[in-house]
């Protein structure tokens, strides 16, 4: 091909490009990038209330748990009320995650004169979230086939590590492979 040829090419190329983005812009399409929605001021909320989850469920000394606040934070990362009052993974939008993992489940109580919040982890297992989160003594009293682990971080409080079972919420079975518990004793 001569150098004419080739320019001539290239010129209609470009002419034809610029056609097809014209077109696009009239029906909609081209413009779809430029109206992208600017980025929600409360994404960089999610992993500050991430960290402030993790902190509350890792039970150290002064740590106060309240229903509502600990609900809210869950609600907060992408968990919706479900049946039995369990907090589950919304359908729509990202998975939420906590030390590193996908929650399935969370459960938030207060009865019996205690204040219990629950996260039911889908990977992480028992084993390896206690071993992460320092605590190392067995609880002897736990019903499980793996050995589940408890650390006493204040007189009122208790860090409560779980292994591989299935919760029930309502008629579904929900498996998971460890649970992270803080108890407050009121």
């Amino acid at each position: 091909m001569s150098f004419g040829k080739a320019r001539s090419v290239n010129r209609n190329l470009r002419t034809l490009r610029h056609w097809i983005a014209c077109g696009l812009a009239l029906s909609g399409v081209g413009l779809a990038c430029a109206q992208m929605p600017v980025p929600l001021l409360d994404t960089a909320a999610a992993p500050a209330t991430v960290q402030q989850l993790e902190a509350l469920l890792q039970c150290k000394a002064g740590t106060v748990l309240t229903t509502d606040e600990v609900e809210s934070k869950l609600r907060a990362i992408g968990l919706i009320k479900g049946a039995d009052g369990f907090l589950m993974p919304s359908q729509k939008g990202p998975l939420p995650s906590l030390f590193g993992d996908e929650v399935v489940a969370a459960l938030v109580t207060a009865a019996d004169g205690e204040n219990r919040a629950t996260v039911y982890l889908k990977r992480l297992a028992g084993k390896q979230l206690a071993k992460r989160l320092g605590v190392s003594q067995i609880d002897e009293q736990a019903d499980t086939n793996e050995p589940s682990y408890f650390k006493q971080t204040s007189k009122k409080t208790t860090l409560l590590v779980g292994a591989a079972s299935e919760v029930f919420v309502g008629i579904d079975g929900v498996r998971y492979q460890s649970a992270v518990a803080c108890q407050q004793v009121r």
